[in-house]
């Protein structure tokens, strides 16, 4: 019973251990690039008119328009018609968004891969 609790205490402890890391090697990245998402947003939704877009978007629907290389010519179209800081801003929230994909990948691997060796390393200690 007594190895029981104490496995159950180690447990938890490394638990909240692993997630303070976690938290302590993510939230920088995570606050800066959603800081930075926020305000490219920000510029989207002040420069484009999205109702216009979606507008737009539900006439090419309307005409039977499902094909991907009319969305694609839509889009492209619609991309380069717009004013650069537009250009600049859909690009910078595409580029956050594969950045933010990018870092939750890269830390959740990171946290796997040190959750596996600190239960390998108490393995070896134990025989």
């Amino acid at each position: 019973m007594n190895t029981n609790t104490n496995n159950l205490l180690r447990k938890r402890i490394m638990n909240r251990v692993y997630f303070i890391w976690f938290a302590k090697k993510i939230f920088p990245y995570l606050l800066i690039e959603l800081t930075l998402f926020v305000s490219f947003l920000y510029l989207i939704s002040h420069y484009v008119f999205v109702s216009q877009v979606l507008r737009y978007a539900g006439q090419i629907l309307a005409n039977n328009s499902v094909n991907p290389v009319v969305w694609s010519a839509f889009a492209w179209n619609t991309f380069i018609g717009t004013e650069l800081i537009v250009q600049l801003s859909v690009l910078g929230v595409l580029a956050m968004i594969v950045l933010l994909f990018k870092n939750f990948i890269t830390s959740f691997a990171q946290l796997a891969l040190s959750n596996t060796e600190t239960n390998l390393a108490r393995q070896s200690l134990h025989n």
